[in-house]
């Protein structure tokens, strides 16, 4: 989802120069028959939705039930942000070696450098395969693992978060992490309240179910998966909008990931 940077002023002027339609207001979607009539982030007026599991199936039962089936983009302004569409059987480590059979890299922290690093990067439009992801938060924490794919450039990439559930799975014996997988496809220009250029931020492609199957595709073509179950997550929508304001569609579904050799 979002990979906010706060650009230095000529920084920021550089690169409104270089991509002029980055620069330019999205406008408000119109209502579908399917969907709400806004585009604003929305905020968690009632309590974020929660899971809730199915059968145990074949030889794993993720201690699903209860847990969060959407992210935060802001803690205090309660913003919702992506939802949980993915999920990992395993430790860290086996988590980010999986990752890294697959060809992605954990991303780097977010920090002034490699902030920086990135928004040079995205003015000049080159790669940065480990360039930091923003903050979503679950169980009132960041994300403990951040993995992507660059696409050729650090505008375009591959990339999901996950969080430590502490919960274990009892036919397995292994920890659960539940996550979010989505792929940007474009970086945009935040704007003040005054309208004036603030920083950037990543766009999303809407299909958050593909970026799902993706990474489940990936890991299984590589022998990774021992079991795959399916799980229910935020419900399925067609007109839902994540923190950053990026319209995404989905079936509502999680993909639980047991791992080989965890």
């Amino acid at each position: 989802m979002i990979a906010l940077q706060r650009l230095a002023p000529p920084v920021l002027a550089l690169f409104l120069l270089m991509n002029p339609a980055a620069g330019t207001p999205t406008p408000t979607p119109r209502a579908t028959s399917t969907g709400p009539a806004t585009a604003r982030p929305t905020t968690a007026s009632t309590p974020v939705p929660t899971t809730a599991a199915v059968a145990a199936t074949g030889d794993a039962a993720p201690p699903w039930s209860g847990l969060p089936a959407r992210t935060y983009a802001n803690l205090k302004t309660h913003i919702l942000g992506d939802p949980v569409n993915i999920a990992i059987e395993g430790t860290r480590s086996s988590i980010l070696a999986a990752f890294a059979r697959i060809g992605w890299r954990r991303a780097d922290p977010l920090s002034p450098r490699d902030d920086a690093r990135l928004a040079l990067a995205a003015v000049g439009r080159r790669s940065y395969p480990t360039a930091p992801v923003s903050h979503l938060y679950l169980f009132g924490r960041a994300e403990d693992v951040a993995v992507e794919h660059e696409l050729g450039a650090v505008s375009r990439r591959d990339h999901a978060r996950f969080w430590d559930t502490t919960r274990r799975d009892p036919k397995t014996g292994l920890d659960l992490y539940i996550g979010d997988a989505s792929q940007d496809v474009a970086v945009k220009v935040l704007r003040d309240k005054k309208g004036l250029p603030s920083g950037t931020t990543h766009r999303i492609n809407g299909n958050v179910d593909a970026e799902r199957n993706t990474i489940v595709g990936l890991l299984r073509k590589a022998g990774l998966v021992k079991a795959l179950v399916p799980e229910p997550g935020m419900g399925r929508t067609t007109n839902a909008v994540n923190g950053g304001g990026d319209r995404f569609y989905t079936d509502g579904r999680a993909s639980v990931v047991v791992l080989t050799g965890a």
